[in-house]
């Protein structure tokens, strides 16, 4: 344990959850823990804070919705072993550490990020390879999102690996690492937005704007890509009723 001896010190009164993400994601960046990772069991983690179980689980919970941590019973908790500690950039690992303001900022980084990673791949064109591939997965997202017994996670995933696709479009690799540190932000809010849709039965939404958004980077007749993405952004930006 010596070799992690700063992330085990008390954390501050002040945003308890907040802090001890802040411990675990230091020692990440420091290496102090790495991925593959085990966590100390949580009893020992909890004398070492000087936090309450519920902010601990708290943390913990935050950092696995966002790919950082996952949890193997009966092991305990560990650092994913495909994290890469890049994607703890200080600035853009701070989105996820104050929920409720800056999901607002969070809502206008997708639009930007979605708009130009679109635009790339316009500009460069899709291969009929690519284009293929992007129609396959498509299909995948439809028959999930149409069936009887849907599952909203599924969806979801299937929803986001169609944008790992169109990010790999752009051949252009920190396009790609930017769309996928911001697949996970936006996990969560993702599946509360699919959850909405499926409430308000409105699923035939989620067809329409992903089938603009292809069209539009396969520069079929008609389309637009910023028409598509504002009405794809449409349910996202009002999932928090802000």
């Amino acid at each position: 344990m010596k070799n992690r001896k700063n992330m085990m010190t008390p954390v501050s009164n002040e945003s308890v959850v907040q802090q001890v993400i802040n411990k675990i994601t230091d020692a990440i960046l420091a290496g102090e823990l790495k991925p593959g990772d085990r966590l100390p069991p949580e009893l020992e983690l909890i004398s070492a804070f000087h936090v309450s179980r519920n902010s601990l689980r708290s943390a913990i919970q935050t950092l696995r919705a966002y790919g950082v941590l996952e949890v193997r019973r009966p092991e305990g908790t560990f650092v994913c072993s495909n994290f890469s500690p890049q994607m703890l950039n200080p600035m853009l690992y701070s989105i996820i550490l104050h929920e409720r303001d800056s999901y607002k900022d969070l809502t206008g980084l997708r639009q930007i990020i979605d708009m130009g990673i679109s635009k790339l791949v316009i500009n460069r064109g899709l291969s009929r390879e690519e284009t293929e591939a992007l129609e396959r997965q498509y299909d995948k997202f439809i028959g999930l999102l149409m069936a009887e017994d849907y599952d909203i996670q599924a969806i979801a995933e299937a929803d986001m690996g169609l944008h790992e696709l169109i990010a790999k479009a752009t051949h252009n690799s920190l396009a790609v690492m930017l769309n996928d540190f911001l697949l996970n932000l936006t996990s969560e809010s993702r599946y509360r937005t699919i959850k909405k849709i499926f409430e308000e039965n409105d699923r035939e939404y989620l067809e329409k704007t992903h089938r603009m958004h292809l069209d539009a980077l396969e520069k079929k007749p008609g389309s637009n890509i910023e028409e598509a993405l504002e009405f794809s952004h449409y349910y996202w930006k009002n999932s928090y009723n802000w």
